[in-house]
């Protein structure tokens, strides 16, 4: 099991986009604070900031595009998304929730065309 601790992140990638997605995602959240993060959920915000930075850096369509329907770095790789997961749900479960509909919806669809 991989642990995460934002300010250490030494997980070796097998690729340098793999490596800047975790790293521009970790820096989203902690330059938002602790104290945003925690007032933006008791207080219900709805989290426009986070998509944004998604569509931004083409997240989605990097991890949950299959290589042979994307350009390079994109890639479908199930390590790749669990530490993903990881990094949103350490910083709230709001984030990872949009995260993991999106692969819901997307798995079935991947799984005829494959």
């Amino acid at each position: 099991m991989v642990l995460l601790d934002p300010n250490n992140l030494t997980r070796k990638y097998p690729d340098a986009e793999s490596k800047e997605i975790m790293k521009k995602t970790v820096e989203f959240f902690e330059n938002k604070g602790k104290v945003a993060l925690k007032n933006d959920d008791h207080e219900r915000v709805w989290y426009q900031d986070f998509l944004d930075f998604l569509k931004k850096e083409k997240i989605f369509y990097k991890m949950l595009t299959p290589s042979q329907y994307g350009e390079e770095g994109c890639r479908w790789d199930t390590w790749r998304n669990m530490e993903f997961n990881e990094i949103l749900a350490f910083y709230g479960l709001h984030y990872w929730y949009t995260w993991q509909v999106t692969i819901l919806g997307l798995g079935p669809i991947w799984m005829l065309v494959w």
